[in-house]
């Protein structure tokens, strides 16, 4: 790699990093329901998935989709998160009083 790829991969991953960092706190506060009416704990969860998404993009780009390959999984538990906070509720009542069933 050059000297202007590793500094474009140490930029990035290092900001994916610390975004990841933060955001864990969110992921955690939506796991053990602490601060359900808060709009902060969403930010800190799309925080954490952002982080996780630069450290994929940093990988990609420095030739390594290997390590960005498992790095796509830790995508998992931000999207449990937001299942737990109720961020994607299905509003079947609208759905049924539309369609008669």
């Amino acid at each position: 790699m050059s000297d202007v790829t590793d500094l474009i991969f140490a930029f990035v991953s290092g900001f994916g990093l610390l975004a990841l960092s933060v955001g864990a706190f969110g992921v955690l506060d939506a796991y053990h329901k602490r601060g359900l009416g808060e709009r902060r704990v969403d930010l800190l969860i799309g925080l954490y998935a952002l982080g996780v998404v630069a450290n994929i993009v940093a990988y990609v780009m420095a030739d390594r989709w290997y390590i960005a390959a498992p790095l796509a999984l830790m995508l998992w538990p931000a999207e449990r998160a937001l299942d737990k906070r109720g961020t994607f509720k299905r509003r079947t009542t609208k759905v049924d009083a539309i369609t008669g069933r």
